[in-house]
This record gives structure tokens, sequence and C-alpha cells, in this order.
């Protein structure tokens, strides 16, 4: 009777241990937005420069529980800068963003906005 008990025990302890939970998080995947923006689609209005770039990804999900960051690149394209940077700054509405600076460029930029999924977990 000990042997059996001792068998059962075992087998029960094998099997407690060999289980294993996995949990899958699936989100969707980071979206990356790239603008190549010359000097003349700059506004001047109230002292500054201000460029509104439509983003039909940027929705209402993103707005509120994602994350959204904005990258501008140097005139060759080997080095990124997150605004706000210098005298660059941006607001983030639904559908878009609005980028400001106190100068006019005089080269083309590269503007790189980059839409980051998450969960929300506030309780």
């Amino acid at each position: 009777m000990k042997k059996f008990t001792i068998l059962m025990l075992c087998i029960v302890t094998l099997g407690l241990a060999s289980c294993k939970k996995e949990t899958l998080v699936q989100t969707a995947p980071n979206r990356t937005v790239i603008f190549d923006v010359n000097p003349n689609r700059w506004v001047f209005d109230n002292g500054k420069y201000y460029l509104d770039l439509d983003i039909a990804e940027l929705d209402d999900i993103n707005f509120y529980d994602e994350g959204i960051l904005v990258y501008t690149a140097t005139p060759n394209y080997t080095n990124y800068y997150q605004l706000p940077y210098g005298d660059m700054d941006y607001e983030a509405h639904i559908g878009g963003i609005s980028i400001s600076r106190s100068t006019l460029p005089t080269t083309p930029l590269r503007i790189k906005v980059v839409l980051v999924a998450a969960e929300n977990v506030t309780f």
C-alpha cells in the first residue's frame, strides 16, 4: 500500500510539474510614417513657422492609449533627433501632428512619425 501511495504521489508531482501556462499577447505592430517636407510647406503665424502633417493612421486608439514619437533627420539622414529638439516642437491630434519652429528651414526636412502599439492597463 505504501508503494502504491508513493507511486501515485510521483505521478501527480510529475503531472503538475510538467504543466506550463503560456500567455500569448498579440499587439498590432508599430507603424512608421515618413515625410520629406520642402521649406515652402511651412506657414508663418504668431511669430513661428508651422507645419501640419495629416496621418490617417493616427486614430483615437493610438492617440488616447498608445504612443506617438516624432523625429527629424539631419540633411544627409545619418542621424535622427527626437522632438522636441532645438527650436522644434510638436503637438499631436487625431488625424495628424503639427510641428512648430522659430526659424524657416532652408533645406528639405525628413520627419519620421512612429506610432507605438501598446495596451492600456489602467484600472
